[in-house]
């Protein structure tokens, strides 16, 4: 138990950390105003034809692959300083030892990732505020959007997924989106993490990002069988449909992909803190210290 209190510690200092940093807002500010943008065109075409909206474009911005593409590098972005070893961190590792710092920094990527996802959210529904209708169905707007051209002629930016509108309740969709993209968010910030302390590189930054631009490459020009092991893509509610149910691409395979994967990780994570004994990498900067003075 005092292992998990420690580590809670080193979370919630690692989440101050990142919160107040210019880098993280500068990102949240980024990826923000990305999805404001793509919602601008489905306000427009709200009031065009008198009928409110409901707040459900979250689901249909993440399942569309360049907003996947954006919200993704933005995740790639929180990480990519990993694994946080700052000033403090000899201070805070021979406190706390091994075990909870490293307990601290899978707690640190599941939390920040949720509060990520969540940011994104309410980003989502914000700018609907004036013009909501509050309801658990799609609503008209979202219907109209999905199953004709309205919103090609309204210079939409995202696709309205006409295969979640037909097979899924909104808040169903909502609720499942929400999961998927915060198991996704947290199995690339623990990858990130693995990697770069493995290697004190930041080799895990760019399989993140390379990670992120296979989903692309699926999209693109790859055959399906490669979305089992796309992150992104398994991300998506869209995937598990069509052709993809041919090589068992299903919801029930996406979740245990990133639930096997994030424990996998969390392990990895953990055993790869006792890779290096630490008062030899003490000893190491305290010759780089000697030889800049």
């Amino acid at each position: 138990m005092v292992y998990f209190i420690k580590a809670l510690r080193i979370s919630i200092y690692n989440l101050k950390k990142t919160i107040s940093s210019i880098r993280v807002l500068t990102v949240l500010l980024i990826v923000a105003g990305f999805i404001l943008q793509n919602l601008e065109a489905v306000l427009n075409f709200s009031n065009l034809v008198g009928v409110r909206i409901t707040p459900y474009a979250f689901p249909h911005l993440t399942n569309d692959y360049i907003c996947q593409l954006v919200i993704m590098a933005g995740v790639i972005f929180i990480f990519s300083n990993a694994p946080y070893e700052d000033d403090g961190y000899f201070y805070m590792l021979s406190r706390s030892g091994k075990l909870s710092w490293a307990l601290g920094q899978i707690f640190y990527s599941i939390s920040i990732s949720l509060i990520y996802i969540l940011f994104l959210l309410l980003v989502s529904v914000l700018p609907l505020v004036g013009n909501m209708d509050i309801g658990c169905e799609w609503g008209k707007i979202w219907g109209t959007l999905a199953k004709t051209d309205a919103g090609i002629q309204v210079g939409l930016l995202f696709n309205v997924s006409e295969y979640m509108v037909s097979h899924y309740s909104a808040l169903f969709a909502l609720m499942i989106s929400v999961i998927l993209e915060w198991c996704c968010a947290s199995w690339l910030g623990l990858l990130i993490y693995l990697l770069n302390k493995l290697t004190s590189k930041a080799i895990g930054t760019c399989t993140g990002a390379l990670c992120v631009l296979f989903d692309i490459c699926i999209s693109n020009d790859w055959m399906a069988w490669a979305n089992r092991f796309s992150p992104i893509t398994l991300a998506q509610i869209n995937t598990y449909s069509g052709i993809n149910l041919k090589y068992h691409i299903t919801l029930k395979y996406g979740i245990l992909f990133f639930i096997i994967g994030i424990l996998v990780l969390s392990i990895l994570c953990v055993l790869v803190n006792y890779k290096e004994n630490t008062e030899i990498r003490l000893q190491k900067l305290e010759v780089k210290w000697r030889k800049k003075q």
